[in-house]
């Protein structure tokens, strides 16, 4: 359902843009998500488009210069020229498209020099981090715990023995 709705989201969006969002890029970098994947018989990825955060449609060519860095859901990083895995640039634009993943495009006359996965602070690329801050904490409030016994300890030793001495003066 949220698939779905978010699919009516972006053709609504594509539609708001009308023609005027449908060009080339001709230089640049351009961030938004893959709506589109053009494979020639072979099966082997031609061009594609994006449509970016104002709802402008991007097509760009592919050549055999064009390099690759996508990660797949789980974070698994891939990076190859489109000569080397051409079938395999399609088929990972594709995963991305599927998932509403964001994408970097830098480009040429229209033509995409590098496609790589959209920095955006996501939580999977962070979850190394979360677990380091993690296990930190937990460290340090077990080494808290046991200063804490210890210092206890002392007391409790130092309470006994002023116990005993009083005792002995009475």
């Amino acid at each position: 359902m949220i698939r779905a709705t978010l699919l009516a989201v972006l053709a609504g969006a594509m539609l708001l843009a009308g023609t005027a969002g449908a060009s080339a890029q001709t230089g640049g970098l351009v961030s938004g998500a893959v709506t589109g994947v053009e494979r020639n018989d072979a099966g082997e990825l031609t061009a594609f488009s994006i449509v970016d955060e104002t709802g402008a449609t991007h097509r760009f060519q592919v050549g055999a210069d064009t390099e690759y860095g996508l990660e797949n859901q789980a974070g698994d990083r891939w990076t190859a020229k489109h000569s080397a895995e051409p079938v395999e640039a399609a088929r990972r634009l594709e995963d991305n498209q599927r998932r509403f993943a964001p994408v970097t495009v830098s480009a040429s006359g229209g033509e995409a020099l590098s496609v790589v996965q959209k920095e955006s602070g996501r939580l999977e690329t962070n979850l190394g981090y979360l677990f380091a801050v993690f296990a930190v904490t937990w460290a340090a409030f077990f080494a808290y715990i046991f200063v804490v016994s210890r210092r206890q300890r002392d007391l409790d030793r130092q309470i006994a023995q002023l116990k005993a001495t009083l005792e002995e003066d009475s």
